[in-house]
């Protein structure tokens, strides 16, 4: 049986002028329509393919941008799509596929995801290949009104004006058509046309961060069956060349990558059989469906922002895919992003407030990189090593299996990664006199200091305190006694969307130790304190940038 997702909606574009335009339809550009859509703003979505998913990949998808999906009503989807729900996400090191095993880090089912925060999180991370996780975030926007998508429609250029910008878009079926839109999101990949004819420059974490890696999508019948090793979704092979199998189904579809020497440019014959020499089996057993060479990198857009013009995803950020961070900072990426264009195009905030986005995710970005460097670097020291396959060198196993537990195992130990987001640094943000808690990206510890992701808690009905949030500011009361009014009508004055929630349960009032918490629509804490504000307007100026921050911004009383 082969797996291939349906093609995306294409026809005619009809109307001459959206809200945003959004060029790319990978989970990014997917996602930001969704998020765009949400929020009523009329947005037209293009991607120059058909949408058919032919080499899948990111198929991890962490516990933050399950959050994110849980907003949008569709995180449990992952126990409906294709890959089984109860298959355990287990990581094994292996001498090869035929012989011992090194090392395994074990990782619950989908079904259990949940556990792999520990009651940090009402989510948990997945395994959600994009055979499924694509059509379904595909879906959703589709179910938002003010959205088109179009598949077949590519990007022809665009000129950026002092009122918007206008995007020239072709298709070989529809011809050329020109669109007007005040805004333009670039989620075009790493290799963005938008952001090269911005001129805008990447910029290398190391000199040596790029390399070549071959990838196939091939069927492998009964591989689970043939070799000797417990079920993992991933297997990385030592022998006889470093290679990392990839499961994508559950049963008989993976993807396989290795790394390239210098000079080498394997065909589909001479990966079918490196492959082959891998598995120690005969080549009829391997099935090529796609196979292809990228470069991993390390790098960095030097702005996320140019005019009108707004980069995400790849397009402003590119990592080597070790510890799966690349798309999920895509989707950190959307939600901050989200909000501001509305607050824009709504009127109630100055265009000026789009510079927070390059302000608040290019240092979040640059952590990223350079931990998915630093995992990339770790599994590179680990080389092939054929007296491992030898059954008499049991003490070289065991020591090879404790230097990859030892130096691998924080790839995928990466909670404060995920959920230990910190804007502290952003003039949207109202400081307090709190000190900064440690940004350990291995462990996350629960803060809600201004600027953290604000945390998750049970309420008194057993919901989580992150059901609350729905996209626009919400004012968190903890005390009966505190008076939220002044804060609420300094809001309302400005006709600026609030909701008003009461989150007085022991553990949530104990985890935000304040009695009163402002969480912006991204889901940061962007103000705590004892009681309203003694300026409220001021403090709603600066968090929604219609005032700068800075020492004569408003400072929390603790």
């Amino acid at each position: 049986m082969m797996i291939s997702s349906a093609p995306g909606p294409t026809g005619d574009i009809e109307s001459s002028a959206y809200d945003a335009v959004i060029v790319g339809g990978g989970p990014v550009g997917l996602a930001t329509a969704i998020e765009l859509g949400a929020r009523r703003l009329s947005v037209l979505l293009v991607e120059r393919e058909d949408g058919m998913v032919r080499y899948p990949t990111a198929e991890s998808v962490d516990a933050a941008s399950m959050e994110l999906l849980r907003r949008w009503a569709i995180a449990d989807a992952v126990e409906r799509s294709g890959f089984p729900a109860d298959a355990p996400r287990d990581i094994s090191f292996v001498s090869s596929m035929t012989t011992f095993e090194l090392a395994r880090f074990t990782r619950p089912a989908n079904a259990d995801r949940r556990e792999t925060t520990r009651g940090l999180s009402p989510e948990g991370g997945v395994w959600w290949p994009k055979f499924w996780f694509d059509p379904a975030l595909r879906a959703r926007a589709a179910a938002e009104s003010t959205v088109d998508l179009r598949y077949q429609w590519a990007c022809a250029g665009f000129e950026d004006f002092a009122d918007g910008v206008t995007v020239r878009l072709s298709s070989a079926e529809h011809g050329h058509r020109t669109v007007r839109a005040r805004y333009l999101v670039a989620c075009d990949g790493a290799a963005s046309p938008i952001r090269k004819a911005l001129g805008i420059e990447s910029l290398r974490e190391s000199a040596d961060a790029r390399a070549r890696w071959q990838g196939a999508f091939v069927r492998l019948p009964g591989l689970r069956r043939r070799i000797p090793h417990a079920p993992a979704v991933q297997y990385y092979l030592l022998n006889p060349r470093r290679m990392i199998f990839g499961s994508l189904d559950g049963h008989d579809l993976w993807r396989v990558t290795y790394p390239l020497a210098d000079g080498e440019n394997p065909g589909a014959d001479e990966t079918r059989a490196s492959i082959t020499a891998a598995l120690r089996c005969g080549v009829e057993a391997v099935e090529i469906l796609d196979a292809r060479a990228w470069n991993g990198d390390a790098v960095v857009a030097a702005s996320f922002r140019s005019g009108h013009v707004l980069l995400a995803g790849d397009a402003a950020h590119r990592m080597w895919p070790s510890g799966g961070h690349g798309m999920n900072t895509g989707l950190g990426d959307v939600a901050n992003l989200g909000w501001k264009l509305e607050a824009v195009l709504r009127g109630w905030a100055p265009d000026a407030l789009l510079d927070s986005y390059t302000d608040e995710r290019r240092p979040h970005a640059e952590r990223m990189v350079r931990r998915a460097w630093h995992n990339y670097r770790a599994d590179n020291a680990i080389l092939p090593d054929p007296t491992l396959d030898d059954p008499a060198e049991t003490e070289a196993r065991a020591l090879a299996g404790k230097r990859i537990a030892d130096t691998r195992a924080g790839e995928w130990r990466s909670l404060g990664a995920q959920l230990g987001i910190d804007y502290a640094h952003s003039q949207l943000i109202v400081a307090d006199d709190t000190p900064a808690t440690e940004n350990d990206p291995e462990r996350y510890v629960p803060s809600a200091r201004p600027g953290r992701r604000a945390p998750h808690a049970r309420l008194a009905d057993r919901r989580s305190v992150l059901d609350l949030f729905r996209g626009r500011f919400t004012l968190l009361h903890f005390e009966t006694a505190a008076d939220g009014d002044p804060l609420a009508q300094a809001f309302r004055d400005r006709g600026i969307p609030l909701d008003l929630e009461w989150a007085g349960a022991d553990d949530v009032r104990g985890l935000y130790d304040c009695a009163l918490a402002l969480i912006r629509p991204d889901g940061i804490v962007a103000w705590r304190g004892p009681n309203a504000p003694a300026d409220p307007g001021a403090l709603v100026d600066q968090v929604t940038g219609r005032t700068g921050g800075g020492d004569h911004a408003p400072r929390a009383d603790r």
